[in-house]
């Protein structure tokens, strides 16, 4: 190997202090011999990477090392904002695996048409065949891809055609207008060896899925080149992959701590840093050779309450809390000023977002006057689950508390891990709480799927009504720029913020924290970094 850094020595040359939070002397002198090689990209990271099955979910990093080792068939193509950095442009689609795509008038079949000289890294084709097999093994599976593929129109496996070696024709079970790009995703979207994989079952593992938890055949433009699970891991480039990169290596520098991934990327021991705390985005935009670039986001943050049991079921105690909420505060104090007000029981930044429908701003005085209007008893309280460690969650519910508590409503706060209040959520056992969704797909469509419909997985707090639910199917399986679907989201938007179906606080930004050579960077909807798209400069 003709670098100076050996994978030896990557396995056995890590650092101990990485993690905690003292940061004293030379502690990184992997990567400061890593910086010697122009194209090397150092990344600090906030967490191991749980599994390598691309199906499964497990936050953003998890999810960034997914894009760099799986393609997908299609992507969001990259645009210019106004300040030259670069964002996905929701217009347009680009090919990754795809070269040509071809979408029915009808927009129920898709034809792909595929690179023919694709391999995966072990140099097999990555062919129609061998796609069909990717998408039937994630349906099989029956995971988050399997979600993914059924909103999207392919419930099943069956309705994947191979027509030739290249061409690969989707039959949906309905039109919908995230068809094309929902393709682009980590989960249902992400190019799996399928045939390699099931060499690996056994009876208790029948699909391969644990060997995949730890090992797998790249499809994408990296491959893993080292694994130091806690530590660090280290990927080079896919010699088959058709997606070149200028970056020769790619460190993944485990450091768990947020302040000591804020204090390496400021000495300069990393080029990127992932998931630094919203708090310190506002000093870091002004340490010289760090670039912060902020993008508006779709992940959005409500206060939602169940229909199922008063008096969050009275049209006037919602209000009421709605009048209470410090809406101001919560952007200043929680989010550093790093969001926007959220006005609309669904996302911001995506298409079909209106915000004239929510009048809501802090007055208590209007809180108390809708409050007299609910029988509630003296010292009403209420139990809210709060994930720990989450600082939006945690520190918005404090200033909640003390808002309502002027009203004469106690809040008591329930610590739990985040997958605990999920739990709960899922269930519809929750009165109150916080609750965050981001939309991968930029539309509210796609956002009214998840969250609005009677079966939806998330519609937590057991909402009904008939006219609004049916608005949003019917918008669900029409064309993006179609004006009746804009009239019906329309309407839709009207109906449940006119009831308070939920209480929307802000939507968040996405901060990508570089070192000022790194460039290249494209913000995407699902907020996932593409790292083999930087180069150094």
């Amino acid at each position: 190997m003709s670098t100076a850094v050996t994978r030896r020595q990557f396995a056995f040359q890590t650092l101990g202090v990485i993690g905690g939070t003292m940061v004293a002397g030379d502690i990184l002198p992997l990567l400061a011999e890593a910086a010697k090689h122009k194209q090397v990209l150092r990344v600090a990271v906030d967490r191991d990477f749980e599994t390598l099955r691309p199906d499964f979910s497990a936050g953003y990093t998890n999810n960034m090392l997914k894009r760099l080792i799986y393609t997908t068939p299609v992507l969001w193509a990259a645009k210019p904002r106004a300040d030259g950095t670069l964002t996905y442009d929701p217009d347009t689609i680009e090919g990754r695996l795809v070269i040509a795509y071809k979408v029915s008038e009808d927009r129920q079949t898709i034809e792909f048409t595929l690179r023919s000289n694709a391999k995966f890294a072990n140099g097999d084709p990555m062919d129609a065949p061998a796609l069909k097999d990717s998408y039937a093994m994630h349906i099989a599976n029956r995971g988050p891809g399997a979600s993914q593929l059924k909103v999207s129109g392919l419930p099943s496996a069956d309705r994947i055609t191979v027509l030739d070696a290249v061409t690969l024709r989707l039959s949906l079970d309905r039109p919908v207008a995230w068809g094309l790009s929902n393709h682009g995703l980590h989960n249902g979207g992400s190019v799996v060896h399928a045939k390699e994989i099931l060499k690996h079952a056994t009876p208790d593992d029948p699909t391969g899925l644990k060997w995949l938890e730890t090992r797998t055949v790249e499809s994408g433009p990296f491959i893993i080149e080292n694994w130091q699970k806690g530590a660090m891991m280290s990927l080079v480039p896919n010699p088959h992959s058709f997606e070149p990169s200028q970056l020769e290596r790619i460190i993944l520098q485990i450091v768990p701590d947020p302040s000591t991934r804020r204090i390496v990327l400021e000495r300069g021991d990393v080029d990127f840093a992932m998931q630094i705390s919203t708090k310190d985005i506002p000093d870091l935009t002004r340490v010289s050779g760090v670039k912060v670039t902020s993008y508006p986001s779709a992940r959005g943050w409500w206060l939602g309450m169940t229909w199922n049991k008063a008096p969050f079921n009275n049209i006037h105690f919602r209000r009421a809390m709605a009048w209470a909420i410090p809406y101001e505060t919560l952007l200043q104090v929680v989010a550093h000023g790093m969001a926007q007000r959220l006005r609309s029981c669904v996302s911001k930044n995506i298409s079909g977002y209106m915000e004239e429908f929510w009048p809501y701003e802090t007055n208590l005085e209007k809180a108390r006057e809708e409050l007299a209007q609910v029988q509630i008893p003296d010292g009403f309280a209420v139990t809210v689950p709060v994930s720990a460690g989450d600082a939006f969650d945690e520190e918005s519910m404090v200033l909640i508390k003390e808002s309502l508590a002027l009203l004469g409503i106690k809040l008591t706060l329930q610590k739990m891990s985040i997958g605990q209040k999920r739990s709960l959520l899922v269930k519809k056992q929750v009165d109150m709480a916080i609750y965050d969704f981001r939309p991968f797909v930029p539309d509210v469509g796609y956002y009214i799927y998840w969250n609005w419909l009677p079966d939806s997985l998330n519609n937590y707090w057991g909402y009904a009504n008939a006219e609004a639910q049916a608005l949003g199917n019917e918008a669900i399986t029409m064309a993006v720029d179609a004006p009746e679907r804009h009239a019906r989201l329309r309407r839709f938007q009207e109906i449940i913020n006119g009831e308070v179906g939920t209480i929307p606080l802000f939507s968040e930004f996405d901060n990508a924290v570089m070192r000022a050579p790194v460039q290249g960077y494209v913000s995407y909807p699902d907020g996932v970094a593409f790292l083999a798209k930087l180069r150094l400069e």
